[in-house]
């Protein structure tokens, strides 16, 4: 391999990450603004949301459906992703992230916790989504008060 040639597959790789490392935050960003447009461009058309090993939400009217559930549930959501390593592998990538999430109920209380996300990327058209997200480390947050009357879970 030229170094042109070396060069252009390290940028392609710097790219890449840069690419998502965006894509991971604007999926909090869709989430927590409730910015419907840009929660769905972060995932492919046959995006699989795993929130819980007996929970999945397949494609994008499922997944929107899961994230305006939690929108009418909480008022307010605050995640901020941390330790967020990729691999990229050509046209797929690989990743894995903590989550901190900060969830405001119904009667003003607040919720702090965590959780961590196991990710599959997919570049399609030249542009990277989320093919995979998969809750590996389940979001750890106090119980829901009952009293809220919520019956809603935890956001993820």
């Amino acid at each position: 391999m030229g170094l042109i040639e070396e060069l252009a597959t390290r940028l392609d790789r710097v790219e890449a990450e840069l690419a998502l490392h965006r894509l991971v935050n604007d999926y909090c960003i869709g989430a927590d603004h409730r910015d419907l447009t840009r929660w769905q461009q972060v995932w492919t058309p046959d995006a699989v949301w795993q929130t819980s090993p007996d929970r999945a939400y397949r494609g994008i009217e499922e997944i929107t459906a899961a994230v305006t559930g939690q929108w009418q549930a909480f008022p307010i959501m605050q995640h901020s992703t941390v330790n967020h390593v990729v691999d990229v592998a050509g046209e797929t990538a690989t990743g894995h992230c903590d989550v901190i999430v900060q969830i405001q109920l119904g009667d003003g209380r607040w919720l702090v916790g965590g959780g961590a996300y196991e990710d599959e990327y997919r570049r399609e058209a030249g542009v990277w989504r989320i093919a995979r997200r998969t809750v590996s480390r389940p979001f750890d947050l106090p119980p829901i008060p009952a009293e809220t009357g919520t019956g809603a879970t935890a956001a993820g």
